[in-house]
């Protein structure tokens, strides 16, 4: 069962990579929505032979989600020159496809038109409507539907450095 943020997951070998590099990380209110998106519980239950994870959506969450706002970074899905469907991560070490066991939430993301090409763990900022999926067969709890495009915040910046958060000035 996973509930709440771990403190300590931030890693550059998430990404496979040995050397030092950094990333600006947006802080801002944004912080709040991924707070939620951590807020969920799921449990997993195995009774003999049968499995399924049980989720509970808490009410903050549920009076969030018909116009639900956050920032993250992209994690293409498959490349292709138009994305619809995207998974945004609150870091980019967060990538769900980069080997790591330490990552958080994706989100997954369906865009109402297609962004252009960007490069991956491209900042980006969308607003939608959050479904909750209470599917007993999967982890996955929630997915961004008809989401557009905003403006970036250019709010508080962070830089990640090894497996340190550090201010940006």
């Amino acid at each position: 069962m996973w509930t709440s943020k771990p403190k300590a997951r931030l890693s550059i070998l998430t990404l496979g990579i040995t050397t030092s590099f950094f990333f600006a990380t947006p802080l801002a209110a944004t912080e709040e929505a991924w707070d939620l998106l951590y807020s969920v519980r799921v449990e997993e239950v195995v009774n003999g032979d049968e499995w399924r994870a049980e989720k509970t959506f808490p009410d903050e969450l549920a009076a969030a989600r018909d116009d639900f706002e956050i920032e993250g970074y992209l994690v293409p899905i498959i490349a292709q020159a138009e994305m619809t469907i995207l998974i945004l991560s609150e870091y980019p070490a967060d990538c769900p496809f980069c080997g790591g066991g330490g990552y958080g939430p994706g989100l997954e993301v369906h865009m109402r038109d297609p962004l252009p090409d960007m490069p991956e763990f491209s900042p980006l900022r969308v607003r939608g409507t959050l479904e909750f999926i209470d599917d007993p067969e999967t982890f996955q709890a929630y997915v961004l539907k008809d989401a557009v495009q905003l403006e970036s915040t250019g709010g508080r910046e962070h830089l990640l450095f090894g497996d340190r958060l550090l201010p940006h000035e």
